[in-house]
């Protein structure tokens, strides 16, 4: 059975490699860590992920709530959310987006699979 691809889009790059190993051990293929929104972009147009795994507040000017709203104009991948963001009106910005799921920092393997039965997978 291939293995799911998955983009981690982090800024924190210690955070990164923790959500690379929590994504390795669910037998996801990491094709990608992107630490922008627009890097963000351009890695799922080039690698088209079974999933995204996106923080909110970015290194770069794109928010990871509009880096999905734009790559949700050409793909139906879902992302789960991983963000510190506590507030009401960015986690309901956050979930307008299709098939998306909110997780909140500090995040744990247990969590990040349940999360993973609340997004719908394309069919392949």
């Amino acid at each position: 059975m291939e293995k799911k691809k998955v983009v981690i889009v982090e800024d924190d790059r210690l955070l990164a490699i923790v959500l690379r190993k929590m994504a390795k051990s669910m037998n996801f293929e990491v094709v990608s860590v992107a630490h922008g929104g627009e890097d963000a972009i351009r890695m799922v147009e080039k690698h088209r992920p079974d999933l995204i795994m996106m923080d909110i507040m970015l290194a770069d000017s794109v928010t990871g709530v509009e880096a999905m709203q734009k790559i949700r104009q050409h793909s139906d991948v879902p992302v789960i959310y991983i963000s510190a963001q506590t507030d009401a009106d960015t986690r309901r910005t956050a979930m307008e987006v299709t098939n998306s799921f909110y997780l909140m920092k500090p995040v744990n393997i247990h969590e990040l699979k349940s999360a993973l039965v609340n997004v719908q997978f394309a069919a392949a």
